[in-house]
């Protein structure tokens, strides 16, 4: 998102809310509404739990460029990425569904993807070098878990 984008989603939020402000108990009645319809496993989200670059320490240690993230999906399973001189490999762990069936992909902002499978223990290599903002999808069977975009 662009600092120009920003600033008209704070105008457009800004309008709507001087003049057709949400009736209260909006929120509590949406998150009530997609609770009932049952849409965990739909909406499931990839949630980023480590960056390699928030750890300075790192960073000073090595020489290495690459960049680690880590997910965690709310039924238990995770993935590790890391994106490197090309490529993106990573892994998915604990996952306890068929790894033949899953694939990985991974958007960009400005309509870039790429997808691959796993193989049999988990691993995935992708020949991309994303560029600015990145998002990770773990699909299996019909399911899929999504991240929100991060910056590289």
């Amino acid at each position: 998102m662009t600092d120009g984008d920003a600033a008209l989603l704070e105008e457009l939020r800004d309008m709507w809310m001087t003049y057709d402000p949400p009736p209260p108990g909006l929120v509590a009645t949406m998150i009530a509404a997609v609770a009932a319809a049952d849409l965990d496993a739909e909406w499931e989200m990839l949630t980023l739990v480590r960056d390699s670059r928030d750890e300075p320490a790192a960073q000073v240690r090595g020489l290495a460029t690459s960049r680690i993230l880590y997910f965690t999906a709310a039924e238990g399973w995770s993935l590790d990425a890391e994106l490197d001189d090309g490529q993106v490999r990573g892994q998915l762990l604990d996952f306890d569904g068929d790894m033949g069936a899953v694939e990985i992909v991974v958007d960009t902002t400005d309509g870039q993807s790429w997808t691959t499978a796993l193989d049999e223990v988990g691993f995935f290599t992708l020949g991309a070098e994303p560029t600015g903002s990145v998002r990770f999808t773990v699909r299996d069977s019909g399911r899929s878990a999504t991240s929100r975009w991060i910056e590289l």
